[in-house]
C-alpha cells in the first residue's frame, strides 16, 4: 500500500508531530505496574506499562502518551509484568516504527525474533507466547541503530482474533454511494465557533436557535458535494439537539431545537448523505472540558462508566436521526485504544470497541464508520473506512478498497483543511485564504474518483454559519468544471 502525501499537510508526516501538541507533558500515575489481562480480549500492553532502558524515553504530548523512543543507538530493553487468570496462548503484536530493527521476544522459556522491513508505523507479528496462570514476565530486546519507537504490544489468544475478524468482515461496509462520492464537505462548527468580528461568542442554545440550516444546506448544494461531515462536538461535549442521554450527566450542553434533525431532513431532501464526526472530550491542545470529563468518568483510572455514557449518547442519537445518518468519524482512537494514555493505572485496557461501533449504527446498520488513529496503524477492526486525516493519494486499491497494509479490507478515504484550521476558533479574525488552488483540488478529486474513494474537503465555519467567500468561490469554480468534465 502506497501513501503519497500532498501539500502541506501535517497529519501524515511520519517524524511530523502537531505542534499545538507540544502541550500536556506530564502524566500522573508514571512507572511499572502488573497489567491484569482479559483472555477474552485483544489486551493492549502499553509502553508506558514496561521497564526500559535509560537509552528509551516516554514521549508525551498533547496531554497523552505516545510512544517510548530511543535516545541513543545501542540494545533497547522493555519487559512487561503480565497477570493471567489462567494458562493460555497468546498471539503476540506490536505497534512499532523501526525500520530493519530485529526484535526479540520471550517468556516463559520461550522465544521469537523477527525483523522489522517496515519504512512507516506499523503492526508487527512477532509469534505467540505460553503464558501461565498468576504473574508472567514478558521481555523485548530490539537491535535499531536509531529511529526506533513504540506504542505497545497486544496479546490475543488465536480464537478470540479469529472471531473479531469473522464478525468484522461479515459486518463491514463498503457503500457506492461513498466510493463514488467523489468528495463532500466538512465543517468543524461547534459552541467554540467565533464570529468574524469582535471577542463575544454567543451563549449554545441562541448560537443554535440563529442557525440557517436552509441557507446551509444551499451553500452545500452549490458546491457540488456529495455528503457532509459534520461535527456533532469538537474538544468539548455540547451537542445541537435534545439529547437526553447527555442532559443525564451534565446540563447545559444540549438544545432545545433539533438542529441536527433539521439538518438530516433539509439535506436528504437534496440527496446528500450526512457523517458525523465526534469527539468525546478529552483534553487536547485546543480545548479542556473538564466538568463534562469528571460528570462523564472521563478522568478515572477505569474507563468503563465513560464508555457506558458513550454508547448511550451515540445509540440514542442512532435510533434519533435512523436512516437519514449516514456514518461516523470518531477522532482520537488512541485515546479508545489505550485507556491509560493519561497516565492512570487500574480498569479496562482498551474501551469496548464492538459495543461503541454497535451502538453508532442502531437505527441504520448500513452506517459507515471511522476511528481516526493519526500516524499509527488501525487501532481496531470495528470500523468500514479509513479515517484518513490529511490529504493523500492512494495507489493498490481495488475498487475503492484497500488490498494490502495497515489498512487492508477498509475504504480508502482523505480529510484536510481548505484553509488555517478545521476549525474557526480564532476570535476577531477573518478567514485565510485556501491552501490550494482549484487546479490543484481538481486533480486530486479526478484521480480519486478514478481510484474510487472521497475527498472530505473541511471549511472554516463563523459563528453565524457562513464560510470563507474566498473558499466558497473556489468550490464552485470546482463544481462547475467537474460537471462539464462529465
Amino acid at each position: 500500500m502506497l501513501f503519497l502525501i500532498i501539500g502541506c499537510t501535517l497529519a501524515n508526516a511520519q517524524n511530523k508531530i502537531d505542534p499545538y501538541a507540544e502541550t500536556g507533558d506530564h502524566l500522573t500515575g508514571e512507572g511499572t505496574i502488573t497489567v491484569e489481562i482479559n483472555p477474552n480480549q485483544i489486551n493492549v500492553l502499553s509502553a508506558r506499562y514496561a521497564s526500559i532502558s535509560p537509552n528509551l524515553k516516554p514521549i508525551v504530548k498533547n496531554h497523552m502518551f505516545l510512544w517510548v523512543e530511543s535516545i541513543t543507538p545501542e540494545l533497547h530493553y522493555l519487559e512487561w509484568k503480565v497477570k493471567s487468570p489462567k494458562a493460555g496462548v497468546y498471539e503476540v503484536s506490536t505497534l512499532v516504527f523501526a525500520e530493519e530493527a530485529s526484535i526479540e521476544l520471550s517468556c516463559n522459556g520461550q522465544k521469537e525474533e523477527v525483523v522489522n522491513k517496515a519504512l512507516e508505523w506499523s503492526r508487527l507479528s512477532i509469534g505467540k507466547v505460553m503464558l501461565k496462570k498468576g504473574v508472567n514476565t514478558v521481555q523485548m530486546i530490539v537491535r535499531k541503530t536509531q529511529g526506533f519507537k513504540l506504542s505497545s504490544i497486544e496479546l490475543t489468544q488465536p480464537e478470540v482474533q479469529k472471531s473479531i475478524q469473522d464478525y468484522t468482515l461479515k459486518n463491514r461496509q463498503n457503500p457506492d454511494w461513498f466510493r463514488d462520492a467523489g468528495y463532500g464537505l466538512m465543517f468543524q462548527w461547534t459552541n467554540r465557533a467565533t464570529p468574524e468580528k469582535g471577542d463575544t461568542i454567543k451563549n449554545w442554545e441562541d448560537k443554535v436557535n440563529d442557525f440557517d440550516v436552509e441557507r446551509f444546506a444551499n451553500m452545500v448544494e452549490q458546491t457540488g458535494a456529495s455528503y457532509v461531515l459534520w461535527s456533532i462536538t469538537w474538544g468539548q461535549q455540547y451537542i445541537s439537539a435534545p439529547i437526553k442521554s447527555l442532559d443525564k450527566l451534565i446540563k447545559g450542553r444540549t438544545t432545545k431545537r433539533d438542529l441536527l434533525g433539521e439538518m438530516a431532513d433539509v439535506l436528504d431532501k437534496k440527496g446528500i448523505k450526512l457523517i458525523f464526526y465526534y469527539h468525546y472530550g478529552y483534553d487536547c491542545y485546543h480545548s479542556v472540558d473538564s466538568d463534562w470529563m469528571e460528570a462523564s468518568g472521563g478522568y478515572k483510572a477505569d474507563k468503563t462508566e465513560l464508555y457506558y455514557n458513550i454508547t448511550n449518547i451515540l445509540s440514542e442519537i442512532g435510533k434519533r436521526y435512523k436512516r437519514k445518518l449516514h456514518g461516523w468519524w470518531f477522532d482520537g482512537a488512541q485515546r479508545y485504544y489505550d485507556c491509560h494514555f493519561d497516565g492512570t493505572t487500574g480498569g479496562i485496557l482498551s474501551a469496548p470497541f464492538k459495543k461503541i461501533s454497535q451502538a453508532a449504527k442502531s437505527g441504520n446498520s448500513e452506517r459507515i464508520i471511522a476511528y481516526n488513529s493519526w500516524i499509527l496503524p488501525r487501532l481496531t477492526e470495528y470500523q468500514d473506512y479509513f479515517a484518513g486525516e490529511g490529504l493523500a493519494q492512494f495507489e493498490e486499491l481495488k475498487e475503492g478498497v484497500f488490498q494490502e497494509g495497515l489498512q487492508k479490507g477498509l475504504m480508502a478515504h482523505t480529510c484536510f483543511p481548505l484553509e488555517k484550521r478545521w476549525g474557526h476558533i480564532d476570535k476577531n479574525s477573518k478567514i485565510v485564504s485556501p491552501n490550494y488552488s482549484a487546479e490543484i483540488l481538481i486533480s486530486q478529486i479526478k484521480y480519486a474518483q478514478e481510484h474510487r474513494y472521497p475527498l472530505s474537503i473541511n471549511l472554516e465555519m463563523y459563528e453565524d454559519g457562513s464560510v470563507s467567500p474566498e473558499s466558497l468561490e473556489l468550490l464552485k469554480t470546482i463544481q462547475k468544471t467537474m460537471s462539464t468534465d462529465e
